[in-house]
């Protein structure tokens, strides 16, 4: 007889969780969750639609409670250049150590955040919104350049930044003699 494989499927993640239970018991909450779930970050976006892809897995590491952790997603935020909408894809790492309070800062290696654990139930919305915030930019801009204003507008800084050159004009004279010997 072959054993009958199962496969898991991700849980929901849910609004708040039991972070002391969970490094207790080794779990890993991971999962979709949507973008509009998170009122702080709909501020920095143009479109709430879409969801994000995290994982919470916890336990003990360096003889710390703790969680690595990841999340992705796909946002619309608005270029800070041409004021249009952009894609722009975030993918975050992070590792906390749980503390009970800001002394316990410096007791914990340097690899691990320190996550401070008030009350029983912790808010899975807020670490993970957090984390995306973070990994917004501040000035979110297109790679390219995406209004006709700047590309006229970078190609005169480069006319200029090369007629600026100290030998500008010996390359010049160069190539005037280079078209006369032709």
């Amino acid at each position: 007889n072959c054993p009958i494989m199962q496969t898991r499927m991700p849980v929901e993640l849910p609004d708040t969780a039991n972070f002391q239970r969970q490094v207790e018991l080794g779990s890993t909450l991971s999962g979709e969750i949507s973008v509009s779930r998170f009122p702080r970050l709909s501020e920095l976006i143009v479109s709430d639609d879409g969801s994000a892809m995290a994982s919470l897995v916890f336990g003990y590491s360096a003889g710390y409670a703790s969680v690595k952790g990841s999340i992705k997603a796909d946002l619309k935020v608005e270029c800070q250049r041409c004021l249009q909408p952009m894609d722009l894809k975030v993918d975050s790492r992070f590792k906390f150590a749980f503390v009970h309070d800001e002394d316990e800062f410096d007791l914990i290696p340097d690899e691990f955040e320190p996550y401070i654990i008030e009350g029983d139930e912790q808010s899975v919305i807020d670490l993970l919104e957090d984390e995306l915030l973070l990994s917004v930019p501040m000035v979110p801009v297109h790679d390219e350049h995406c209004s006709e204003f700047m590309s006229v507008h970078e190609q005169e800084k480069q006319a200029e930044r090369e007629a600026s050159h100290p030998f500008a004009a010996l390359k010049a004279l160069k190539d005037k003699s280079d078209d006369k010997v032709n």
